[in-house]
């Protein structure tokens, strides 16, 4: 059976209408599309001091072995150098602690230790050799 012409018309205006709606949509999809692109930066683009703090880093105290040095805690994560520093003296790890960790000057280590800055020096000195032999040693008992 034929459709009449009232139905051709019916179905041709449904489709004119379709059409209109499809238009539309495609044209706030486009909009959309150039908004986003205008407003956001993909991650791949951001910089990486703004990804490092997106990200969260969770400490745990089996992590790391804990310092206290004049009253700040030092976290040394390397389990091999935190057991070579507990085998040094206190006043030996403390004197390298505060160099290298607090960033502190001979000068400002002899002042807290009563010392001279180039004895702050010899103990630091001192110090290194001895954490290097005493990791040479792990060393070689590891093989």
């Amino acid at each position: 059976m034929k459709p009449s012409d009232f139905q051709k018309t019916v179905q041709c205006r449904f489709e004119s209408c379709l059409k209109k709606v499809i238009r539309s949509v495609i044209k706030d999809y486009r909009k959309e599309l150039k908004r986003r692109k205008e407003k956001e930066i993909p991650f791949s683009e951001l910089p990486n001091i703004m990804v490092n703090n997106f990200a969260i880093w969770d400490d745990y105290e089996t992590d790391y072995t804990l310092f206290n040095v004049c009253g700040t805690d030092i976290r040394v994560l390397d389990d091999e150098l935190a057991n070579a520093l507990k085998k040094l003296s206190q006043k030996n790890r403390e004197n390298l602690l505060m160099y290298y960790f607090l960033e502190m000057s001979d000068r400002e280590i002899g002042e807290l230790m009563n010392i001279d800055r180039s004895t702050s020096f010899r103990i630091r000195k001192k110090s290194l050799d001895e954490i290097r032999e005493i990791l040479k040693e792990a060393k070689q008992y590891e093989e």
